[in-house]
């Protein structure tokens, strides 16, 4: 399956759910991660378009991909920032680790022989165009050959961006 039209069937699937789950909205306003819920909300989706969804692979080198579907690796994270918005638990976060988490993820993805890889993470609370935020993307820009994105609420008008990066 093409980067592009696996991207668009993760956002066309994951977004709903993220706008829609109250429960999902209470991690969003306490800034608390959810990359359990995530994978098995994407091999979920997955699971539509191939029997071969593989949850939490162990690699020749000892290190996990979180799912591996038809001939894609995938790496999954969510970023939560310490970004003020209303309605959200002002906290601080490790930005800057959670950014190197995907990084390293990457990394991760690059010690495989899969050639199709790629790497999904959530940014909360956050809009594409925050202008700290792009100073991270732009970091995780650098490993990839392609980003897209899709910016949603979760509920209680909480912001957050759902990307899917095409691994170098």
């Amino acid at each position: 399956m093409k980067f592009e039209v696996l991207a668009d069937i993760i956002f066309e699937k994951l977004k709903p759910k993220m706008e829609t789950n109250r429960g999902l909205s209470i991690f969003a306003k306490n800034r608390a991660k959810f990359e359990g819920w995530l994978k098995v909300e994407l091999c979920e989706i997955l699971s539509e378009y191939s029997v071969h969804v593989i949850p939490e692979k162990s690699t020749a080198l000892k290190k996990k991909i979180d799912v591996i579907f038809q001939d894609w690796a995938i790496q999954l994270k969510t970023i939560n920032t310490n970004y003020r918005y209303r309605g959200v638990e002002k906290k601080t976060r490790p930005i800057t680790m959670n950014v190197q988490g995907v990084i390293d993820g990457i990394g991760i993805l690059n010690s495989t022989e899969f050639d199709k890889k790629g790497v999904m993470f959530v940014v909360f609370p956050a809009e594409h165009g925050h202008r700290f935020w792009q100073e991270h993307y732009q970091k995780i820009g650098t490993f990839s050959k392609e980003i897209k994105y899709a910016s949603f609420f979760f509920k209680d008008d909480i912001p957050g961006v759902i990307y899917f990066c095409l691994i170098k």
